[in-house]
């Protein structure tokens, strides 16, 4: 259960809620991903996937809306994962509780007791759920979806009002006991701590040729060195605007690693916290260690070994040579010293085959591009 907020309006809390559950719905497919929209400012979680304003809908054609879908539960018209699939909006692969518009806000109270509601269903009907949070500190919905979620997304931006409202949060939440006729019991209160101190800060649509930008990201990832609170910085790009509908196919590639790996970040927070909440082991990392050291780095899509062409029974892998004036590199035409091999970053590799002779050990490897050469 993943909780997006924010310090105040506008700085890309839907943005990164949507990209969140639209990448995580993409990238893993068994899984059911639902977004949540509880923000009763600005709904626009539902819009951005792509979904048709229910202004225009007739009412029986309306997906539910997270106050209907509470209704539905409390009258039983939802018990299985079918009747999910039938009252909510499918996405872009994921399940949208959409927000409430103004009208279906009014006379129908929605706190915390009302969104436990909601997520105990979700829960057993879900493997992931990304709940669009408001931006009102101790309004009593944002405050419950944090009591009882895995992990805590802050978004903000890279300006002096977007580090101020980092420990202007996230000092309230520590100290919080909550209000007169909800005090907060110390497990509550603790959870609410360790949400804090384990949060992920995205800092959204950064620029980082503004040098009053590159100034306050620094000056945020610098206030958590040593500590568990991981940053990621997304670009800002134009096929992210507001109101505009999500497609990940239309943004930058800097963008869209940047969009994967804050989504990557996000999720081990997440399956960490579920696993100490359950009493599971937390997964080892490759090395045999834990994951609580921070944040690894997405692995590259060429961090994988090529796999040799079925048809050859020998190859190497050489690296392109660049030409001292910077154009198209020239190719090494032996393994000698100045071969060498391809590491996961370089962008141009070719693999040479070993030629057909007498010695099948490949004694000598081939000095030229022909016909059995082969491009990566």
């Amino acid at each position: 259960m993943v909780t997006v907020g924010s310090g105040f309006g506008g700085t890309g809390k839907t943005d990164v809620a949507v990209t969140l559950a639209a990448i995580y719905a993409a990238a893993r497919p068994a899984d059911r991903v639902v977004l949540a929209d509880s923000n009763d400012d600005m709904p626009h979680g539902y819009i951005r996937l792509g979904g048709t304003a229910v202004e225009t809908l007739p009412q029986s054609k309306r997906p539910l809306s997270i106050r209907g879908f509470y209704q539905a539960c409390n009258q039983g018209r939802i018990k299985v994962y079918a009747d999910l699939r039938d009252a909510v909006a499918w996405l872009q692969g994921v399940a949208v509780i959409r927000g409430d518009t103004a009208h279906e806000s009014a006379g129908v109270d929605f706190g915390e007791q009302e969104y436990l509601t909601v997520l105990e269903f979700l829960q057993c009907m879900s493997n992931i759920v990304v709940n669009d949070g408001g931006t009102g500190l101790f309004a009593k919905l944002q405050v419950g979806t944090l009591l009882h979620g895995d992990k805590y997304v802050f978004v903000t931006e890279a300006s002096q009002l977007g580090f101020w409202s980092i420990d202007q949060v996230f000092s309230r939440y520590r100290n919080y006991e909550g209000e007169k006729e909800r005090q907060l019991s110390d497990q509550e209160r603790k959870h609410l701590i360790a949400l804090m101190d384990e949060a992920t800060i995205v800092v959204d649509k950064y620029v980082d040729r503004d040098p009053e930008q590159v100034k306050w990201y620094n000056a945020i990832s610098e206030r958590f060195e040593g500590t568990s609170v991981s940053v990621v910085a997304t670009p800002w790009d134009h096929a992210l605007a507001n109101r505009v509908p999500l497609d990940l196919g239309a943004v930058t590639a800097a963008t869209l690693d940047a969009k994967l790996e804050m989504a990557q970040v996000v999720l081990r927070g997440a399956d960490q916290a579920n696993r100490r909440r359950h009493g599971l082991p937390e997964p080892e990392t490759e090395n045999g260690g834990d994951t609580s050291e921070g944040p690894a780095e997405p692995k590259s899509p060429r961090s994988e070994p090529l796999p040799p062409p079925p048809d050859l029974d020998d190859v190497r892998i050489l690296r392109a040579q660049p030409r001292p004036d910077g154009t198209d590199p020239e190719w090494n035409s032996h393994a000698g010293p100045g071969a060498q091999e391809a590491w996961p970053d370089d962008s141009d590799v070719r693999i040479i085959p070993t030629p057909a002779g007498p010695d099948s050990n490949g004694s000598e490897w081939g000095s030229q591009d022909g016909p059995g050469a082969r491009q990566s």
